[in-house]
């Protein structure tokens, strides 16, 4: 199954299962500090669904003139064309509706993008091949943890 707004739809249904009912209405703050982990599980989700497609965790530093760093997903499909997803869009941008922020099939453009919306400075910080199981249950772990931090 290649990737598609209806899958990124059900993704982005994935992350806000992960927090309570009642949390549901708060993502940017349940959310925060877990960007690293949350790219890595959804890039896991995405990774499962289409092998073929490549994966990248890109990086910001500065990221919307503060301090923070931030990672988000960036998906080449077999086709050429470039998603790039922001699984903690939220943190950033609360009243944002979608976690894909970007399809373009030009790299350059994608950058152009990023930059204007969240500033910083942004490199590709890794390859994501794969997602064990033990990853998986290691990323929710945490995420659940800065989430029960977050409400304090």
């Amino acid at each position: 199954m290649s990737i598609n707004k209806n899958v990124i739809k059900n993704i982005q249904k994935q992350i806000i299962q992960l927090l309570s009912h009642d949390q549901q209405k708060q993502l940017g703050i349940l959310l925060a500090d877990s960007c690293s982990e949350m790219a890595r599980l959804v890039a896991g989700w995405i990774k499962a669904l289409d092998k073929t497609n490549h994966i990248a965790i890109i990086k910001g530093i500065n990221v919307c003139g503060t301090q923070k760093a931030h990672d988000m997903i960036a998906i080449t499909t077999a086709s050429g064309q470039v998603y790039i997803i922001d699984p903690t869009v939220w943190q950033f941008f609360p009243k944002t509706k979608s976690i894909l922020f970007f399809v373009s099939g030009d790299i350059n453009i994608v950058w152009d993008k990023i930059n204007a919306k969240y500033g910083g400075q942004w490199s590709i910080s890794e390859e994501f091949i794969k997602m064990t199981k033990n990853d998986e249950k290691k990323y929710l772990k945490v995420i659940a943890q800065n989430i029960h931090e977050n409400l304090r």
